[in-house]
């Protein structure tokens, strides 16, 4: 794929351009310490690849979540010819400071399905290792099922509809840190169940105004 070709005007922050590196910077989350064999701008621009939502062109490339993780980070250059365990752990969600980043940049779209989504895929990530390792039960393949059609629902929506492990620990933190009554727990429970997980939680937090969204170049 090439990044260069790509049209990226309708990006929240333009991924090739060194100003929207800096707009980022404004927010303390994007300001967190990351070690030097993680790049800075390289993060920025594998989060904005990776998870904005006009980020179109990257999902039709690599339509499989965990695929497209790997391969947006070759694309930036995260993944070269030597090893870098820091860009494996920013892959499987050990890396706190970027998780944050992440879920910084997903809440900029004021869309709790979005969020949701993005739940939904790192719990999918979970479920799938579990079965990798050997841990089947008939309960995890209907958990795997559930998750499945509950992604295949939301990115319809979230994707299709404009008009109208670690990143998943860390969205759970963020959802228990502002006392939502939701924890990775009952997520596992309700599912189990055959209940919606996050019906009637707020994504953004008690009293949280989403702010006006603005896009390069706004004022």
């Amino acid at each position: 794929m090439n990044i260069d070709k790509t049209d990226t005007s309708k990006f929240l922050y333009d991924p090739k351009t060194p100003e929207s590196y800096l707009k980022l910077k404004e927010h303390q989350e994007f300001k967190a310490s990351l070690p030097h064999t993680l790049p800075r701008e390289r993060i920025f621009q594998y989060i904005i690849w990776m998870y904005d939502r006009a980020s179109d062109a990257v999902r039709a490339e690599y339509p499989l979540y965990t695929q497209r993780k790997r391969e947006v980070a070759r694309m930036v250059g995260l993944i070269g010819g030597t090893k870098n365990r820091g860009v494996e752990n920013v892959l499987i969600g050990l890396n706190d400071s970027v998780n944050i980043m992440i879920v910084k940049y997903i809440k900029m779209f004021n869309s709790p399905e979005y969020s949701k989504l993005a739940i939904y895929q790192e719990i999918s990530v979970h479920l799938q290792r579990k079965a990798i390792s050997g841990d089947i039960d008939k309960a995890l393949i209907d958990n795997v099922e559930k998750i499945t059609d509950a992604i295949k629902d939301l990115e319809v929506n979230v994707f299709y509809g404009k008009d109208e492990t670690e990143l998943r620990a860390e969205l759970y933190r963020t959802i228990e840190d502002e006392d939502l009554g939701v924890t990775s727990e009952q997520i596992a429970q309700k599912l189990a169940k055959g209940q919606d997980p996050l019906k009637g939680v707020d994504l953004y937090g008690a009293g949280y105004k989403p702010a006006k969204m603005k896009c390069m170049g706004d004022k």
